[in-house]
C-alpha cells in the first residue's frame, strides 16, 4: 500500500504583536510529552473504526504501557491520507519510551486486526492546558511553517498569549498544543511544528472554529496579522482514549 506523510491542516490561529515574537532569553520550545504516532489500516472489511476502538479499550495494559493511548480517525482532511486511523502514544520522555518499548517486547498490532506504516516521534509542548479531555473528543490539526525574523520561541509565545485571550474573552478553554518532530517522519519537511486544538468535547471545539469564523481575533491592533507563522488547511479527527494511567 501507498504510504504517505501525513500532511492535516487546521483552523490557523490568529494571535499576537510582532514584539512576543522574540525570547532570546529562553529560545528553545518547553520540553513536553513525547509522542508517538503511527498510522494504521484495518485488515479486516467487515471491521471499522468502532470497531477497532471497542477491542483496544478492552485489552490489558501492562506497567510498560504509555501514559496515554489515543486512537484518531479522520473526519475532513487531504486525499493524500491513506489509513483508516492513527495511533498516539504518549510517554513523559525519549528515554522512557525506549525503555517501556523494550521492555515490552514485541507486543503489537495483530492482536487488533489493523496493519500500521512507520512511526514517527514528536515533543508536545502544551500551549495552553485546557480543562482536560473527555475520552472521545474532537482534535484539529495543521501544519505550520515560522515566517521570516520569527524563531519557533516566538511563535510559541503568540499562540501563548493568544489562547489566553481566547479563554479570558470567551470562556472557551480549548487544549493548545505545539507539536515539533523528534525521531522519524518525513525528511526536511515543509514546516517546522503542528498546531494542535483538542477540545474537551464536540462541543467546545466546534465553538471555538465559530468564535473564529465570525471575525474574533485574540489580539487587537494593527499588528494582529504578525503572528510569525504560515499554516496550511484545515484537518478534523476523531479522538478517542483507549488507555491512561491517571
Amino acid at each position: 500500500m501507498k504510504k504517505k506523510s501525513l500532511l492535516i491542516a487546521s483552523l490557523a490561529f490568529c494571535a499576537g504583536p510582532a514584539l512576543l515574537a522574540q525570547d532570546m532569553e529562553i529560545p528553545q520550545i518547553p520540553a513536553g510529552a513525547v509522542v508517538r504516532t503511527v498510522n494504521c489500516t484495518i485488515s479486516s472489511e467487515r471491521t471499522d473504526f468502532n470497531d477497532i476502538v471497542a477491542v483496544a479499550s478492552d485489552l490489558e495494559f501492562g506497567e510498560n504501557a504509555p501514559d496515554r493511548v489515543q486512537f484518531r480517525n479522520l473526519i475532513y482532511g487531504t486525499p493524500d491520507y491513506n489509513f483508516d486511523f492513527q495511533i498516539g502514544m504518549y510517554y513523559p520522555s525519549v528515554s522512557e519510551m525506549i525503555r517501556r518499548r523494550v521492555a515490552d517486547g514485541n507486543n503489537g498490532y495483530g492482536r487488533l486486526g489493523i496493519e500500521c506504516g512507520n512511526a514517527a516521534v514528536v515533543n508536545n509542548a502544551v500551549v495552553y492546558p485546557g480543562d482536560g479531555l473527555n475520552d472521545d473528543s474532537l482534535m484539529a490539526t495543521t501544519f505550520c511553517s515560522v515566517n521570516e525574523g520569527w524563531t519557533m520561541r516566538g511563535a510559541f509565545n503568540v499562540l501563548q498569549a493568544g489562547a489566553a485571550n481566547v479563554a479570558r474573552d470567551s470562556g472557551n478553554n480549548t487544549m493548545v498544543q505545539f507539536w515539533t518532530q523528534l525521531l522519524g517522519g518525513p525528511i526536511n519537511p515543509p514546516w517546522d511544528f503542528m498546531l494542535v486544538q483538542v477540545g474537551t468535547d464536540y462541543e467546545e471545539l466546534a465553538q471555538r472554529q465559530d468564535i473564529f469564523r465570525e471575525g474574533y481575533r485574540p489580539v487587537a491592533g494593527d499588528n494582529r496579522g504578525g503572528v510569525g507563522r504560515t499554516c496550511s488547511r484545515w484537518g478534523l479527527w476523531r479522538t478517542v482514549t483507549v488507555h491512561a494511567n491517571n
